[in-house]
């Protein structure tokens, strides 16, 4: 583990143009994984905590994605003829075409030569944000060494893509190093275009590493949120409760609504560990129930529960008749009701899904159950948009489906977040 002292200096001096004389922050060591940010002092629900910049970012340019961004100021530019003039093959507004920025990336992407420099190449421009870091200053890139990454067999593949795309592309060990780095770095800590407000994100269209917040350790149930200034794309995290002095913070990798098992399945296959947080120890999940089935025993009330939890497939058993299903027999009802709601989600009838979960779901499914909540969203989002079919009455199914979702969020012991605002916004309307 790289030592916590040293990366302390370099996020301060990273993080130098924010000017915060009496940071509320500090570096330690994690009873949860390696290093974490603890607090200094005692903070209330809805202090900021710290401000952070990207270290490095960029478009996210994904194949799906509409490329004509330009890539300083990622402002849409007009269909065509948005390819920078100089042959870099990076999209460029007439503006940013000038600044400093850009020059410094024109000039390291025309030195590879791009094969088809006039057409946009969403592999080259995705690879922007990591070739940054071969132009950073030493100290930026020591910071990014201090990162943690995952160094496995894939970490490589994005530059090795990349370099068919380029007739020069660099051979220099050292320098491809630092790109496989960043790509590492990037995979374990970073944001890649995400709108996925079930997981408590604020809209982010980018790709970019910052590098405090990617100290944040995780827990199910965090005690920070984080935002972003659309002006400057620097990240605000502030206390979602309140938070004693010496605290570690923490953030969230999963979705808030996500049942036990798959959070688990989920951080051991994609961030290598298993969580042990409060809500993970507790089957009923702080008494929301949220992965819970009904008993398979039909003259049976009670609901079923996890076994063990931090198991990849426990058995469950009813709270009620301590009967015992197998995960097998679990995921079998799971499965169905879950495809029985999504078949109602995905029909073009909002009014249909709604009296269905109004109606029918109580009968097979409990109510807080995470597909139940995920459909609840669901109907919650459309409803923002349009009443559709549903009448004025759906004013009345969207304020109680938002205020059912709270009510799970004051008992799992979530307080502010994005998700909350949200709710609390539609609720009003």
């Amino acid at each position: 583990m790289i030592c916590p002292k040293r990366t302390s200096e370099l996020l301060e001096q990273f993080l130098e143009p924010f000017k915060d004389k009496d940071p509320a922050w500090e570096v330690g060591v994690s009873k949860i994984a390696g290093r974490g940010v603890f607090t200094t002092r005692k903070l209330k629900r809805g202090d900021v905590i710290f401000r952070d910049m990207p270290l490095l970012i960029g478009p996210a340019a994904r194949k799906e994605d509409t490329l004509n961004t330009c890539t300083v100021c990622f402002k849409l530019l007009p269909d065509t003829k948005f390819m920078c003039r100089q042959n870099c093959g990076l999209p460029v507004c007439n503006l940013c075409g000038k600044k400093k920025q850009h020059k410094a990336d024109c000039d390291l992407f025309r030195s590879w030569e791009p094969c088809e420099p006039d057409v946009a190449n969403s592999v080259i421009i995705r690879l922007l944000c990591v070739a940054r870091a071969l132009n950073c200053p030493k100290e930026h890139r020591d910071l990014l060494y201090c990162l943690q990454a995952t160094l496995d067999n894939n970490h490589r593949t994005e530059v090795r893509n990349a370099a068919k795309c380029f007739r020069k592309f660099p051979t220099d060990k050292k320098l491809l190093e630092i790109m496989n780095r960043a790509v590492a770095v990037l995979r374990t800590n970073g944001f890649d275009e995400t709108s996925d407000r079930t997981n408590d994100n604020q809209e982010f269209f980018y790709r970019a590493l910052f590098p405090l917040f990617a100290l944040l350790n995780h827990d199910c149930v965090p005690n920070s949120y984080y935002t972003f200034d659309e002006k400057t794309n620097n990240m605000i995290v502030k206390a979602s409760v309140d938070i004693p002095a010496g605290t570690e913070i923490t953030t969230t990798y999963t979705k808030l609504f996500t049942g036990n098992i798959a959070r688990h399945l989920f951080l051991k296959m994609k961030k290598t560990f298993t969580c042990k947080c409060e809500r993970c120890s507790d089957p009923t999940e702080k008494g929301t129930f949220i992965s819970a089935i009904y008993c398979r025993d039909t003259n049976c009330t009670g609901l079923a529960v996890p076994e063990i939890t931090g198991m990849p497939h426990p058995n469950f058993n009813c709270l009620e008749c301590k009967q015992k299903s197998t995960h097998a027999q679990v995921s079998k009802a799971q499965d169905l009701a879950a495809g029985a709601i999504n078949a109602k989600t995905n029909s073009k009838s909002l009014k249909t899904l709604i009296q269905y979960l109004k109606e029918k779901c109580p009968s097979f499914i409990p109510d807080n159950n995470y597909v139940v909540i995920e459909a609840k969203l669901q109907v919650i989002a459309r409803l923002a948009k349009s009443l559709e079919d549903c009448g004025e009455e759906s004013v009345g199914t969207k304020a109680q489906f938002c205020q059912d979702i709270l009510d799970i969020m004051d008992k799992l012991g979530l307080g502010d977040c994005v998700m909350r605002t949200y709710l609390e916004v539609e609720k009003a309307k």
